[in-house]
């Protein structure tokens, strides 16, 4: 308990109707600890939720770079010669991968 952010507990009751209205609000924010969604609701009388599935998609990208990267490294090392245009590709996909993600990450901290 000593290690605690916040060692106070409180206890609430609820209705059956009452619960499942708070069931539906946690739905609607997407938030599914109860202490936490509590805690927002009555300090701050709001929850804020942010949707972070292009992270998982950004991630997904970066990685079929990296398998490209990979690629061509194991390319390099069997025959000691790269092709231009692998390397250009490679260069063109990263340069779409950091405008995009630029992009996102400014509309995601106005949204903060």
């Amino acid at each position: 308990m000593s290690n605690r952010r916040r060692p106070i507990a409180k206890q609430v009751y609820f209705s059956e109707d009452e619960w499942s209205k708070v069931e539906a609000k946690m739905g609607q924010a997407g938030v599914v600890n109860f202490s936490a969604f509590a805690a927002e609701m009555l300090l701050r009388g709001q929850v804020k939720t942010y949707d972070f599935s292009y992270l998982k998609e950004l991630n997904a990208y970066m990685g079929r770079i990296a398998g490209n990267i990979n690629q061509i490294a194991k390319r390099c090392n069997e025959n000691r010669s790269v092709h231009t245009n692998d390397v250009e590709q490679l260069r063109r996909e990263f340069m779409a991968l950091k405008a995009d993600y630029q992009q996102r990450a400014v509309k995601l901290l106005r949204k903060l």
